[in-house]
């Protein structure tokens, strides 16, 4: 198995850690608002690269951290812990919901930030000690990215000019780069949304959660880091410097990032107001598996863009696919030929090779649909007997128990 790792700018062999096992952290969602397909593109494709690692015979534990504590949490809530919960949490069972919908295998664990703030403040004061962070005059507490020389090792950003200045804001350009905060002290404009710690009244910055929680829950060095693309910088950026600067260990082995979902050109975002949400499909007629498959026509690393007629297209597919696997199971007679075990054979053969050859999901996707489309051209002309017809479903659930786009 081969992944392209963000960090070294290579495809690479995948070895594990420990033999047999993989540890994944995800990047999960921001609850201040419902997510939309842009977000789940970057989950369905996880989902993929988890269920591969199965098919590979290894043993999976998988880590998503829900972020239900942010600038922009903040500001929905206007300053009301409770507010700030209840949104949280209706986002919550929303993302968990439709992640259901969507055929995900649940993680292991699914933390919260808002539960796991003492594990940041201990990491905060391990980062002081080590002299990597300093407090302002308003207890704000910053790392100095000056006294952690591979700062821009996984953005492969070469940061030229000053550093020197401090940023207080959680997700910002390469070109605004400095000293990034950990500890926000409490404002008034925060109202009663804060923890009282040995750091003082306030709540972290967006980037330590991560490095907390995956600490706390999978350990370091662990397997893969994953998110989409937006996380390379600051997010990822700042995480390695955090758990590094801390512990002398890069948090993860590989890291992978999926890039973005365009809708008609554009990236999909909240902030743009450009979205479709995978409710809003379901209620326009299109059905989980074909939302599921849509997201996945296309190679992670590349862009890709969502319009309503490719949807659609991708829709009468898998209906059609279906069809077919149904007629499979129906076959009651016939002759089976050493020619149609053959073509599965190296149908699932072909799957193997393009899922595991950093999971081309489009290729793989490819092997199943045109090992359907050649039994049913067997069925058709009386060459295909029930023995072949078992096996063919096999090496299709084999398969889709990687994809998840049928059963």
């Amino acid at each position: 198995m081969q992944i392209y790792d963000t960090l070294s700018g290579k495809v690479r062999k995948f070895i594990p850690i420990r033999r047999g096992e993989v540890r994944i952290y995800t990047c999960g969602p921001s609850v201040y608002s419902a997510p939309h397909l842009g977000n789940f593109r970057t989950y369905v494709v996880e989902d993929v690269v988890k269920r591969t690692l199965i098919f590979n015979g290894y043993r999976v534990t998988h880590v998503m951290n829900i972020t239900d504590i942010e600038d922009k949490m903040v500001r929905e809530a206007r300053g009301s812990m409770k507010r700030l919960m209840e949104i949280a949490r209706k986002n919550e069972r929303r993302f968990l919901a439709e992640s259901r919908r969507l055929n995900l295998i649940p993680a292991d664990h699914y933390p919260r930030a808002t539960e796991n703030i003492e594990q940041m403040v201990q990491l905060i004061k391990r980062l002081i000690q080590k002299g990597l962070a300093y407090r302002d005059d308003r207890g704000n507490i910053f790392f100095d990215v000056s006294r952690f020389p591979r700062y821009g090792m996984i953005s492969h950003y070469k940061f030229r000019g000053n550093l020197n200045r401090r940023v207080y804001k959680d997700d910002y350009f390469q070109f605004e780069a400095g000293d990034f905060i950990l500890w926000k002290a409490w404002r008034k404009s925060d109202g009663d949304i804060y923890w009282e710690t040995e750091l003082g009244r306030g709540r972290p910055g967006w980037h330590i959660e991560c490095s907390a929680m995956s600490i706390r829950y999978l350990g370091i060095p662990f397997d893969i880091h994953m998110g989409g693309i937006d996380n390379v910088f600051s997010h990822h950026e700042n995480e390695i410097a955090q758990s590094a600067g801390a512990t002398g260990k890069i948090p993860a082995r590989y890291w992978m990032h999926v890039r973005h979902l365009m809708t008609y050109g554009k990236k999909m975002s909240k902030s743009a107001g450009r979205l479709y949400t995978v409710g809003g499909l379901r209620k326009r007629g299109y059905g989980y598996d074909a939302i599921r498959a849509f997201l996945l026509t296309q190679h992670y690393r590349r862009r890709l863009n969502f319009t309503l007629k490719e949807l659609r297209r991708v829709s009468r597919e898998i209906a059609s696919c279906k069809a077919l696997i149904k007629s499979l199971r129906r076959v009651r007679k016939g002759k089976d030929s050493d020619a149609a075990k053959k073509i599965i054979e190296e149908k699932l053969s072909d799957f193997t090779f393009h899922i595991n050859n950093d999971i081309n999901t489009p290729a793989a996707m490819n092997s199943l649909c045109s090992l359907v489309q050649k039994m049913q051209q067997l069925l058709k002309k009386g060459r295909l007997g029930p023995g072949n017809a078992r096996r063919a479903v096999e090496a299709i659930k084999k398969m889709d128990s990687v994809l998840g786009i049928i059963y």
